[in-house]
């Protein structure tokens, strides 16, 4: 195309005005200018008030054509460009047609106009990520402030008062715990799962809100070689005229995504640092004060904030162009605040002083493996063994590493710490009394308070002084649930070879003589093996690494504050609820009533032990899916009481790990059937036909043998996918092939609020409509079937009823 010759833009200047119609098409040659973007409402106006009302969606840099931002340049421009530094631009006359006379024309030129609007849209895309990621660290850094004001019992004023108040109640509810002393780590933590929200942008995911398949295989078209693509828009202009639309279309959207997202960050920049935000209230205010003299507020609690503010003043820099520190005087008077507090000399006293511990409780703590050896009336051999063998532990150089000299002790010293802790846990049955550190030995594996730091035992002693929280299904600490057995009131589990308590007697028995052998309904001897079987090996499991494991708590390999670690019984409810609402029948199984003289086949839930090891670990882990051979009884998963990392994840394994486990012991022999086998066959067949499936495409199969590759156990395969499944897929987020999606929504349907949102979308339409047909089939069968058992006022039998209400979720 001939141009009308370089013209120089400075910086300021409006090159493109939303609104107006295109009569140029822009070459950039050097410099930079911007993407603005305003409502709609407001094309038409004054330049001077659209730009104002604009917010930055995007630069565009040199060497760069400008286009996309009018649908086939014979629509009025959807955003504006202007110049952020002084700029060349070569100016290209529009012909009446836009875009498809250039095709006509000049198919080369066309082709260079699609290469740079895709190269656009692939940056736009990258840009929504940006934005996203400081609108979602920004909400996540204002409801934890809102978090600390309810914890010191702030009076907040009116536009922070009702935020925080609900948030609060929602965090102390779900079990969420507060550093002993809090600082501005918690201020970045994500309490998430704790405050039931997910802290995504608001509406449809970007994957649903533009076509990225298309569009990559839209780039693919143009990216062919010029002899070949050039032939292709002559013999056809209608191919290059719907690429470049499916283009613009989809770079509009998502530029009008980023206007939004930048709106809500003005919002939450608003709430912490506008006039009535909280780095205001706090300093103009001095509330700050207010909150050190609760006592569960750090002094350094702003100090440490900086560093936060200026990673947000970074990224907003970046993305916006605008100066948080010209935009709100708050963010200045946070850095003067805290500059001023680092001029202040200090105190004599502070820098001397040797721990944060108080006295009483260096006290409480003396001496804690001798005291836990009195309480347990441990012999004088077995003292001094462990004793030497803790001090070569704290010599080596690496005691924690999988070297074979360092897993020799570690296993020596686990022999004799369990054997304590057997001897400790049944004295402490009678004893109306227990010594401070022995409750630390049974609900933390504390054992020797010189093992962690002085901070660390403060905040266990504060954890272990609170009231034992109540949930609505049992989570026990490993105290509580070995009580369970000692008074008979469960069986002991299984152990790691899969035996029954009584099966591992008899094996046992087979090489002791007569009156050697042991008593089946010791429950002494239950406890000492369910500690020597269960809790020694799923403790090293859980641990993350058993070459690696250490029964003992340390502060070797549990750095920083307890409380990032601590697993409270609400907190851990709320995880379990959380993929209990979006996988609902995870713990139903097929049980048969009696109703009257008639058995009936039902589903009912049954929902496991949850144990709180004492230990530290980074995983969680089904020990086993029922207690024998009935239905009805509850299976043990245990979770380390303190726990490095996230745990929805690994809990989301340990789900599809018990779901695998139950639908085995369920189905028996049947269990790997494609047709009678329930879950675990449909996916023993798809591994092993999924190579032949028509539904599968070659580029799908090789991505399953490639992800084999690195799984081998069946199980674990299909965990992997479970954890897509409830953890993106019941966003909508794809991440799983047509064929375990169709097999995952019939065997592990989601609830149906969210199947609703899901059936609109093209992957689960048809699946869906499957759904919903076997569904009304089977409820009305039920109907029918249960409707001699029904009552005077509609209802039936509570476990029919219960059942019917499983259905309609």
């Amino acid at each position: 195309m001939e141009n009308n010759g370089t013209e120089k833009i400075r910086k300021g200047e409006i090159l493109i005005l939303q609104g107006e119609e295109p009569r140029f098409i822009y070459y950039l040659q050097s410099g930079s200018v911007e993407i603005l973007s305003a409502p709609s409402e407001y094309e038409g106006l004054d330049s001077k008030i659209v730009v104002d009302k604009s917010k930055r969606v995007g630069i565009i840099n040199e060497k760069s054509v400008i286009a996309g931002l009018s649908l086939l340049f014979t629509e009025p421009y959807k955003k504006t460009i202007r110049a952020i530094e002084d700029c060349v631009v070569k100016k290209y006359p529009l012909r009446e047609g836009g875009f498809r006379q250039i095709v006509v024309d000049d198919p080369t030129f066309a082709a260079l106009l699609l290469t740079h609007v895709l190269k656009r849209l692939e940056l736009s895309l990258n840009d929504v990520k940006k934005y996203t990621v400081l609108y979602q660290n920004l909400c996540r850094v204002n409801d934890n402030f809102s978090l600390v004001a309810g914890e010191v019992s702030d009076n907040l004023p009116d536009n922070l008062s009702q935020r925080a108040g609900d948030l609060y109640r929602v965090f102390t509810q779900s079990g969420g715990d507060f550093p002993s002393r809090i600082d501005a780590k918690f201020i970045v933590q994500d309490n998430s799962n704790l405050l039931k929200k997910k802290y995504f942008f608001p509406g449809l995911p970007v994957e649903n809100l533009v076509d990225i398949k298309q569009c990559n295989f839209l780039k693919k078209i143009v990216g062919l070689d010029n002899q070949f693509l050039i032939p292709m828009f002559r013999s056809d202009p209608n191919i290059p005229i719907y690429v470049f639309n499916c283009a613009s279309e989809n770079l509009v959207k998502l530029l009008d995504r980023i206007e939004s997202v930048h709106t809500e960050i003005d919002v939450e920049l608003e709430y912490l640092f506008g006039t009535n935000g909280f780095i205001a209230y706090l300093i103009d205010k001095q509330k700050i004060k207010t909150w050190v003299a609760s006592g569960r507020v750090s002094e350094d609690f702003l100090k440490g904030f900086v560093s936060v503010a200026n990673k947000i003043h970074e990224f907003y820099k970046d993305i916006s162009g605008e100066l948080l520190s010209e935009k709100y005087d708050s963010f200045k008077k946070l850095s003067n605040f805290v500059q001023a507090i680092k001029e202040q000399p200090k105190p004599v006293e502070e820098a001397t002083r040797p721990s944060r511990i108080p006295q009483n409780l260096s006290q409480l703590y003396k001496n804690s493996i001798y005291q836990i050896f009195e309480f347990g009336l441990i012999e004088k051999e077995n003292q001094k063994n462990l004793l030497k063998l803790l001090s070569e532990f704290k010599k080596m150089k690496d005691p924690l590493s999988s070297e074979i000299d360092a897993r020799k002790i570690r296993r020596q010293i686990a022999r004799f710490y369990y054997d304590i802790y057997a001897k400790v846990f049944v004295r402490s049955q009678s004893e109306p009394a227990v010594p401070q550190p022995v409750k630390l030995m049974l609900r933390f594996g504390f054992l020797d308070e010189t093992m962690i730091e002085q901070e660390q035992l403060a905040e266990l002693h504060e954890i272990s002084m609170r009231r034992i929280e109540q949930t609505s299904f049992p989570i026990l600490y490993e105290d509580e649930f070995l009580t369970k057995i000692f008074n008979g009131e469960e069986n002991p589990s299984i152990n790691e070879m899969g035996l029954s308590y009584e099966a591992h007697l008899r094996e046992e028995q087979k090489h002791i003589k007569g009156s050697n052998a042991k008593d089946e309904s010791d429950n002494v001897q239950k406890v000492i093996y369910e500690i020597n079987h269960r809790i020694a090996t799923a403790s090293s499991v859980c641990s993350g690494s058993t070459a690696t494991s250490f029964p003992i708590l340390t502060s070797m390999n549990m750095r920083g504050s307890i409380s990032h670690y601590y697993i409270s019984k609400k907190k851990l409810e709320s995880i379990v609820n959380a993929l209990r609402d979006v996988d609902f029948s995870v713990f139903y199984r097929e049980t048969a009533v009696m109703i009257g003289n008639t058995k009936e086949l039902i589903k009912e839930e049954v929902i496991p032990y949850f144990i709180l090891l004492p230990s530290f670990g980074t995983k969680t882990m089904l020990w086993q899916e029922l207690d024998g051979t009935n239905r009805r009884t509850r299976g043990r998963i245990v979770v380390p009481i303190l726990f490095m990392g996230d745990m929805m994840p690994t809990m989301a394994h340990t789900f599809a790990t018990f779901r695998w486990e139950l639908n085995r012991t369920i189905m028996g022999g049947m269990w790997a059937d494609p047709i009678e086998g329930g879950l675990t066959g449909a996916y023993f067949d798809y591994i092993n036909t999924f190579k032949k499936n028509p539904k599968l495409s070659l580029e799908a199969k090789q991505k399953v043998v490639e992800r084999f590759k690195s799984i081998r156990n069946n199980r674990d395969r299909f965990a992997d996918d479970y954890i897509q499944w409830v953890l993106f897929e019941k966003d909508g987020i794809m991440k799983l092939n047509n064929v375990v999606r169709d097999m995952f929504y019939r065997h592990i349907p989601f609830k149906k609020e969210l199947r609703d949102r899901l059936e609109n979308m093209p992957a689960y339409t048809e699946i869906a409509n499957r759904f919903r047909n076997v569904f009304t089939r089977e409820v009305g069968n039920y109907e029918r079937k249960f409707k001699k058992y029904q009552r005077d006022d509609g209802t039936l039998p509570e476990a029919l009823q219960k059942f019917m209400e499983f259905l309609y979720k």
